[in-house]
């Protein structure tokens, strides 16, 4: 009778184990898609958990790729940088590298010289502060600041107008 009762234990903690494995995929594959906000920022969550952030404003633009992980109701976001090589040379002719965050999505290498002409035509923008984290609530991805949720409408660029805060689905 023990082992019966221990067996019918065990097939039940099974199902509710391999229930809730599948309730996670389900809500991962909800969240996968393309995202943006009312700010100039687009989110693309893709099925691999792999992320691309970018962010455009006028003359300025900024991009982050990495991955993602979703824990409860919480998509995390872990940067993978992509680097360019800084060839410098010294007055004694003597070579060094140094790495540096990539202006685009291409490892390159550059001279100094090459490397300044990049920065003086606009290639050279400081990137956006990606999310490290956001809640996702009801198809929406909110930011979350000094442990609070961002829900109040902000004020957009250049205008009086507010708008939501939080990244929504979107088709483009």
């Amino acid at each position: 009778m023990i082992r019966a009762t221990s067996k019918t234990a065990m097939k039940i903690l099974i199902v509710i184990f391999l229930l809730s494995i599948s309730l996670g995929l389900f809500a991962q594959k909800n969240i996968v898609g393309r995202y943006r906000d009312y700010f100039g920022s687009r989110l693309q969550l893709n099925a691999n958990n792999t992320f691309k952030y970018t962010w455009n404003f006028d003359m300025s633009a900024s991009w982050t790729k990495g991955t993602w992980t979703f824990v409860g109701d919480t998509v995390y976001f872990h940067m993978v940088p992509t680097y360019d090589t800084l060839s410098h040379t010294n007055v004694n002719a003597n070579t060094s590298d140094t790495l540096i965050l990539s202006t685009d999505e291409r490892p390159e290498r550059f001279t100094q010289t090459e490397f300044v002409a990049t920065l003086l035509s606009g290639g050279g923008q400081n990137r956006m502060n990606y999310p490290d984290k956001l809640l996702f609530r009801k198809g929406r991805q909110y930011n979350i600041q000094n442990g609070k949720l961002v829900t109040k409408k902000q004020k957009g660029f250049l205008a009086n107008k507010k708008w939501d805060p939080w990244f929504f689905k979107s088709d483009d």
